[in-house]
């Protein structure tokens, strides 16, 4: 009788046993790709200038900027990286109210933004979601631009804006000395040497704290700035310098037909 009884509890473990089992497999089978899913985020969002921009997705990111100031009417190419084990679909949006999507984790596309504001990229797949952003400034009028320059009044203040980053079009036809935020110096008077991004064609110009000349010399490029007129008690030693330009289009025609024309490099 007792082994009759005990047989009969073997057997009820068994069956207990076997529906932990098939349980387990199905919970795992289910939720394939999420359990012990590890979310690195080494995905990369960046955009360059239309006419600046590489053909390959990996050549661009080598030196690609999240932050563009650019003409109504350009175009600018955004550029897009991810772990492709992870990623299943890409999701852009614009400020304008732009939106496409892409089944690739790696490619890049042209558009023509219209408003400025934030470029986002939501990736996502594998049960990660990973999220990034650029900013785009767009120029349609003339508008204030500071420039922060860094040094020290030995070696000068220096300022590089690379043409990747803005537009060719961009001009400065103003500027003037200004106080940097949290800095508490200020000095007024400044010796500007403005150049190509190559060092071609440098030009000469006095900033006051008055808005003058700057000869209309491109915004992209290499600003250095010295002060003058330092000497006896006159000092200046904070390690910032700031300038207020005004910045403006100097094309008429920058209104090329709008809509957004984005298309991967590769199908997936």
């Amino acid at each position: 009788m007792r082994g009759k009884k005990k047989l009969q509890n073997q057997v009820v473990l068994y069956i207990i046993l076997g529906l932990s089992i098939s349980i387990l497999i199905a919970i795992m089978t289910c939720c394939e790709g999420t359990i012990g899913t590890s979310c690195t985020d080494n995905t990369k969002f960046c955009a360059i200038i239309k006419e600046l921009a590489p053909s390959a997705v990996q050549p661009a990111l080598e030196d690609c900027p999240t932050s563009l100031t650019i003409c109504d009417g350009d175009q600018i190419e955004l550029y897009w990286k991810a772990d492709a084990s992870l990623t299943s679909n890409v999701h852009i949006t614009g400020p304008g109210g732009e939106s496409f999507d892409f089944p690739i984790s790696e490619g890049h596309a042209t558009v023509t933004p219209r408003t400025s504001g934030d470029w986002k990229v939501e990736f996502t797949g594998g049960g990660c979601t990973f999220n990034k952003s650029i900013n785009v400034r767009v120029i349609k009028g003339e508008e204030p631009y500071t420039i922060v320059a860094n040094g020290n009044i030995d070696i000068g203040f220096f300022c590089d804006i690379n043409p990747k980053s803005v537009s060719r079009n961009l001009i400065v036809a103003a500027i003037r000395s200004a106080q940097c935020a949290g800095v508490s110096e200020y000095w007024e008077n400044w010796g500007c040497k403005k150049s190509n991004w190559d060092g071609s064609k440098p030009i000469y110009f006095n900033i006051t704290s008055d808005d003058g000349s700057a000869n209309f010399t491109p915004l992209a490029g290499r600003w250095r700035f010295d002060p003058s007129g330092l000497g006896g008690t006159y000092t200046y030693s904070a390690k910032s310098a700031c300038f207020l330009a005004t910045i403006r289009c100097e094309k008429s025609d920058i209104y090329p037909t709008p809509t957004p024309t984005p298309w991967p490099t590769r199908k997936p």
